[in-house]
């Protein structure tokens, strides 16, 4: 289930984002924007799969020549249930 909410929160906003699941229980998201931009589009992602809120584990440049916080940035995250 988790992983349909995450292609349909791909879907959702592909003009600027791009959600995978990874392996275990973490995921990944590609977006613009910062830090409060990332744990926004990530609990939306983690709320359509059923889940609570988003917890980020990093969030880094996807091209590492840039300076930190330009361009596209990549965040991991995973998912948290109620009472976690």
């Amino acid at each position: 289930m988790l992983r349909t909410a995450l292609l349909v929160g791909c879907l959702l906003f592909s003009a600027c984002t791009i959600v995978k699941p990874g392996k275990g229980d973490t995921n990944t998201i590609q977006h613009d924007g910062g830090a409060e931009q990332a744990y926004d589009l990530a609990t939306r992602v983690c709320r359509r799969a059923g889940q609570q809120n988003a917890e980020i584990i990093s969030t880094v440049n996807k091209d590492a020549s840039l300076p930190p916080g330009t361009g596209k940035q990549v965040t991991t995250f995973r998912c948290l249930a109620a009472g976690r």
